[in-house]
């Protein structure tokens, strides 16, 4: 058998392999893979993934070179080191199935509030932080995006009212009972949904001491959800927002309502180059 029929008996084999099936089998796995490599860039689960694939390496290397008792350990290794980082990192696991069940497929499913009336809300919501800036006086505000929040709002004062700059300038004012808390938003339902909330702080160990509770507070939120956290600070009236566990300090309002607005904006065009699985999504749902 020469070496062109060889060729052509293997390019045949790989031909009857590939079927739909193991197209969309691959990219679905591609697509777990990035959103996993995603989600721990920047937290400690990214040093505890380089340690597994260590011992993923070292693990044939030393059966190769016949380091029967190396192998047998890091083997027991690897099975103690998958029930501790369940046991370990069970609330970031939570967290990435909730922002990966948060994909743009589902977020064409939600209502969204007309152009007109976001932007008010959004107007509203800046000149109460301009003023809290101005007089130096602390905020902390949660912008609600896909990920549920309900866990949160329960730690605070519920109040499901309009959106209202003198409500929330209210809401901060010093010495008054919730303004040491944080106040979720709900833009795409149109109201303050609770106050004097307490967020999980950051576990990011490189912060400056500078920052203070509100901005480990809203950093850490952001690494729980996909939140939009603004933060004006009381000792300098500096406004800071955090977003996908990224602090962005010194921001002027213009450039925050811009921020604010794209990211509660749905760009249509955007969404229809997204690719033919969204768009049979939508038909789907009679879109």
């Amino acid at each position: 058998m020469n070496e062109g029929t060889k060729m052509e008996e293997f390019l045949l084999y790989i031909q009857s392999r590939i079927t739909v099936a193991s197209i969309i089998e691959v990219i679905i796995i591609t697509f777990i893979v990035y959103r996993l490599l995603m989600w721990i860039r920047g937290t400690q689960a990214e040093q505890v993934f380089k340690g597994l694939v260590l011992l993923l390496f070292l693990s044939p290397i030393s059966e190769w070179l016949g380091f029967t008792t190396l192998n047998l350990v890091i083997t027991s290794a690897f099975t103690w080191a998958f029930i501790f980082i369940v046991v370990v990192f069970q609330p970031e696991f939570r967290s990435a199935l909730e922002q990966l069940g948060n994909n743009r497929i589902f977020k064409e499913m939600l209502k969204k509030p007309s152009m007109d009336f976001l932007e008010k809300d959004v107007d509203k919501i800046m000149k109460a932080i301009s003023r809290l800036a101005c007089e130096n006086i602390g905020a902390l505000i949660v912008l609600e995006k896909n990920t549920g929040l309900n866990n949160i709002v329960k730690t605070g004062t519920e109040l499901d009212s309009d959106i209202s700059s003198e409500l929330l300038e209210t809401l901060f004012t010093p010495n008054r009972p919730l303004h040491d808390g944080a106040v979720i938003i709900k833009l795409l339902a149109r109201q303050i949904r609770a106050a004097g909330c307490l967020l999980p702080l950051s576990d990011n160990r490189d912060l400056g001491s500078e920052l203070g509770t509100r901005h480990r507070a809203g950093l850490g939120m952001t690494e729980k959800s996909d939140a939009l956290v603004i933060i004006v600070s009381e000792e300098t009236g500096q406004i800071s927002y955090a977003s996908r566990g990224t602090l962005f300090q010194d921001v002027i309002v213009e450039v925050l309502k811009e921020i604010v607005m794209e990211n509660f904006t749905v760009n249509e065009e955007v969404a229809s180059k997204d690719g033919w699985l969204p768009k049979m999504w939508g038909k789907i749902n009679g879109k």
